[in-house]
């Protein structure tokens, strides 16, 4: 195993990660993704990201599988696991900088449409909302529809987390609930990617190394992130949920627009 100071650049980013892994149930991987991948290169920054989160993903799922929407879970792999198969495919056609530029734009539009609704309207108008809106059938269309989206992205660039977080965030209104259910999502998704990475060669000594400086940092990050869940409230969890999606889409649709330049 070797060591260096860019490995402990690379760990004290989890922390953050981890911070909102922990308090939401997604999120560690894009956070942390421009500097593990700058600085590991993607063929042990993507593994890395991978293995990182499974001692975490399996730790909360033995806790907390009682309070899991086992129904939505099902919908979610159902609807997924296809259009990962698809995905795998289309890796091969499909330019993975203009996937994320339309996921990036789609996952920032509904962001700040909820921003809007959850933070600007009542904490800047002081504004209200009287009635509840009614749940169109366009509207479960919808989120059905990224919830396939999401698993096409995933499987061919496994960019397919915001998408699918769409669809749970609306289905799953309990904020333990939605963390532990988007928890079992990346328990089923990242340890197949998991057995990939692993059959494909990618462990290597250098990644060890890594995830040996990795680890005990993500762990502080992800048990503060429970932490502060146990100490806010729905709405607020609701605007953290928002803030972190418009950060990754937006990271997603700049990095990808500056690429093209």
């Amino acid at each position: 195993m070797s060591f260096s100071t860019d490995l402990i650049l690379v760990g004290l980013m989890q922390i953050v990660g981890f911070f909102v892994q922990g308090c939401t149930g997604f999120g560690c991987t894009v956070i942390a993704a421009s500097v593990t991948n700058g600085i590991l290169g993607t063929s042990v920054g993507v593994p890395y990201g991978t293995l990182i989160t499974l001692p975490f993903l399996y730790f909360l799922a033995v806790r907390t599988w009682r309070d899991v929407s086992w129904r939505d879970l099902g919908k979610i792999v159902a609807l997924c696991v296809p259009g990962i198969l698809v995905g795998n495919y289309l890796f091969y056609t499909i330019s993975p900088n203009v996937a994320k530029i339309c996921i990036g734009a789609m996952v920032t539009i509904i962001a700040v449409m909820n921003i809007y609704k959850h933070i600007v309207n009542p904490l800047i108008f002081k504004k209200t909302e009287v009635a509840t809106v009614a749940d169109t059938k366009a509207k479960q269309c919808f989120r059905y529809g990224c919830l396939i989206l999401g698993g096409v992205v995933h499987g061919a660039f496994t960019i397919g987390g915001p998408l699918i977080t769409v669809y749970t965030i609306e289905a799953v209104k309990e904020k333990e609930k939605f963390r532990n259910t988007m928890n079992m999502v990346w328990v089923v998704f990242n340890t197949w990617n998991a057995f990939n990475q692993y059959r494909n060669g990618a462990f290597t000594a250098h990644l060890g190394s890594a995830l040996t400086i990795g680890f005990p940092m993500a762990a502080i990050g992800f048990f503060l992130g429970m932490a502060f869940l146990q100490r806010i409230n729905k709405e607020t969890f609701l605007r953290i949920v928002y803030c972190v999606l418009l950060f990754v889409g937006g990271n997603m649709l700049f990095t990808s627009l500056m690429a093209l330049a």
